[in-house]
Parts: structure tokens; C-alpha cells; sequence
């Protein structure tokens, strides 16, 4: 369901990020075009959504959660790999906050997961090696 646009032109000004590397290996998936996705938004014109794909303009935090919706992923996806962004741009944010943030942010499905592995480790917070987690995915199958 692709629709040509412009050629991609490389910028100086780019600053690629996970978001935007993300951002555009996935738009193809929400079925809009460049045009569609800036009146989604209600932009006038397309040009900063195809910033935003490029990494020659930073993708705003209030708009996360329409760009999931959009592209159908967890906003969670989004917020960590909008926080690599903003360290990317801004060198005062602290590496170790990212880093910390990125370790306990989960999405919903991660959620599940958890949720299962308390369950079946009775709210212990056990040590896990591989053999164990094993065990444990072989119990919640059952």
C-alpha cells in the first residue's frame, strides 16, 4: 500500500536516532502517506513528518501517543526510543537516567509476561538462570 513520494535526500541536520530509524522503517505499516499522516495530525503541510522520519527535527513527546496509534505499537516502544532521542540531542540529559528509565519501562505485553512469571514464582523474586526460566515458561504453558 506504499505511495511514492520524493526521493529521501540525505541532510547535514539529521540527527538519526532509534525513533526516527524506527519511525520510518515502520510508516509503510500505517498505511499513510506522508500527506494523510500531517492531516491526522492536523498539520498544514507533510514536510515535518518526513523530518521527523529523517531525524532533521525531533518528535515532540505530546505526539507519542497518536504516532502509536498510527502505527499500532505500544506507546511504551515509543517513549524509550524517544528518550535515546532526546539524549542524542541534548548531552545534559544524564546517559544512567536513560539507561535507568529503559529498565523499567515495560509495554503492555511485557506486562503479561511478568504478571505470568510472578505468578509462577508465587511473588518470590527468585534468582534466574537459564534452567530456571526454562522451568518456569514450561509451567505456564501447561
Amino acid at each position: 500500500m506504499s505511495k511514492a513520494g520524493r526521493p529521501r535526500v540525505n541532510s547535514k541536520s539529521a540527527i538519526t536516532s532509534p525513533l526516527s530509524e524506527f519511525l520510518d522503517a515502520n510508516w509503510n505499516r500505517a498505511g499513510l502517506t506522508n500527506d494523510e499522516a500531517a492531516n491526522e495530525f492536523g498539520f498544514r503541510a507533510a514536510n515535518l513528518v518526513s523530518m521527523w522520519r529523517t531525524g532533521r527535527t525531533a518528535v515532540p513527546i505530546a505526539h507519542l501517543q497518536k504516532i502509536a496509534q498510527l502505527l499500532k505499537v505500544d506507546v511504551t516502544t515509543l517513549f524509550v526510543l524517544w528518550l535515546r532521542q532526546l539524549r542524542l540531542r541534548n548531552d545534559t540529559v544524564p546517559p544512567t537516567l536513560v539507561e535507568t528509565l529503559e529498565r523499567h519501562l515495560m509495554t503492555a505485553n511485557e506486562a503479561e509476561i511478568i504478571r505470568a512469571l510472578r505468578h509462577a514464582t508465587k511473588n518470590t523474586d527468585p534468582a534466574y538462570s537459564l534452567a530456571r526460566l526454562a522451568a518456569i515458561v514450561r509451567e505456564a504453558l501447561r
